[in-house]
């Protein structure tokens, strides 16, 4: 059955054309997508997001799993997870089979050698700087972490709360903002109120400068907001544990645009849900994991669910074990560029267990990726149908993606 799952996913034609009519059946339209906005409450890893902190803690132990290692005719090669500010080779080529909706792509796979991730690269177009949108929210977030964690190693963000300094809105614990944030359940605030409220913790460029320190990549821009003006103009994080102010608003600059690359945001989640397991060189600056697993949780809860639905289609959501499924979308119609633009950061880890059944290790497997994908709007007067093909779209790449990785094809 499984086998027939992932076999007949190779057609992708057919895979699209279910997608299309899951669109159809769901009534979807431009503001309410079967995967885009298909919510956490519909996910089969809910429950599984309380653990996702410790399953990525784990490593194959060479006995019961092991990881997958590219074979030794794979024109793709493991290389050490690279150096903050270093960019890594990417493979221009290895991801033509995408479809031309598929804009940027950037795809990295990890596998463990010695005990530590070294990655395979791939992308396509992968270093070209573009409109994320909702995607770069979690750059604020991680740059808080690191700023937090310069100044107080021992500091846990789960202790902390965001505080108006002009004392007009309630405390809300940091992680319950950032949860708001990125599932657009708007407990709190919208969840563009909150973005913007979140870069307000460090200048604009201070924060750009972070991001090229982190990814390498010199040529981006990152000094935009999200349409929206902060939910707070003067947010403090205080901690309740050491009881003081840790962390205040910078001073505001003038906004520009934010412009990265779908290999910056596939460089910053793999460091992220691969903190563990990269050398001190590779990782995030100051940041430690019992602040970093807290923004892991939050993300656990994004309202894309793309992922879901490709391993169910796969018909390996029985076959895999600790399970981690985190991500941010990005969605957007742009009326400068005439196109409807989606965009979606994940990183995904579980345990393959089908070797079992042959008496062989399970294997764990891993990726993080990004892909910005447009459909041009023209003078469609249609744009709900253009929106439910590009999300069909979209899932079936994904889908596409996963597939790849079950067949070890990469």
């Amino acid at each position: 059955m499984n086998l027939t799952s992932l076999e007949l996913a190779k057609d992708r034609a057919r895979i699209y054309k279910n997608y299309l009519q899951m669109e159809i059946d769901a009534k979807a339209n431009i503001n309410k997508l079967a995967f885009l906005d298909r919510g956490i409450e519909k996910s089969p890893y809910q429950k599984e997001i309380k653990n996702y902190p410790e399953y990525l803690k784990q490593k194959p132990d060479g006995l019961k799993v092991i990881s997958y290692i590219p074979g030794p005719n794979n024109p793709l090669k493991l290389t050490p997870f690279p150096s903050l500010g270093e960019v890594p080779q990417i493979n221009s080529q290895a991801l033509n089979f995408l479809h031309t909706d598929i804009k940027e792509a950037c795809v990295c796979i990890g596998s463990f050698v010695d005990g530590k991730i070294q990655a395979q690269w791939l992308g396509k177009n992968a270093l070209t700087n573009a409109e994320q949108w909702s995607a770069t929210k979690i750059i604020a977030l991680l740059n808080i972490v690191s700023q937090l964690n310069s100044k107080y190693p021992d500091c846990d963000i789960d202790n902390c709360v965001v505080r108006d300094g002009n004392g007009q809105k309630h405390d809300y614990y940091f992680y319950d903002v950032a949860k708001d944030m990125i599932n657009y359940a708007s407990n709190i605030g919208s969840s563009n109120s909150l973005a913007a409220m979140f870069k307000r913790f460090d200048t604009r460029i201070g924060l750009e400068q972070w991001l090229k320190s982190a990814t390498g990549n010199n040529d981006l821009i990152f000094r935009g907001d999200y349409g929206e003006n902060p939910y707070l103009t003067n947010p403090k994080i205080f901690d309740l544990t050491k009881k003081q102010v840790l962390l205040s608003a910078a001073v505001n600059s003038t906004k520009q645009k934010n412009s990265v690359s779908a290999y910056d945001l596939t460089r910053l989640i793999s460091m992220l849900g691969w903190h563990f397991h990269i050398e001190q060189r590779s990782r995030m600056k100051a940041s430690q994991w019992n602040s970093l697993e807290s923004i892991v949780r939050a993300m656990g809860h994004d309202s894309a669910r793309y992922v879901d639905v490709a391993i169910k289609t796969l018909g390996m959501d029985s076959l895999i074990t600790s399970p981690v499924v985190i991500s941010k979308l990005g969605y957007g119609l742009s009326a400068i560029r005439g196109t409807l633009e989606t965009v979606y950061v994940a990183l995904v880890r579980f345990v393959d267990e089908r070797p079992k059944a042959a008496g062989k290790p399970a294997k764990l497997r891993t990726l993080a990726m990004t892909l910005r994908a447009e459909k041009a709007v023209g003078s469609s007067s249609n744009v709900d149908r253009l929106a439910i093909e590009l999300d069909a779209r979209f899932c079936a790449e994904v889908t596409e993606i996963l597939r790849r990785l079950f067949a070890e094809e990469f």
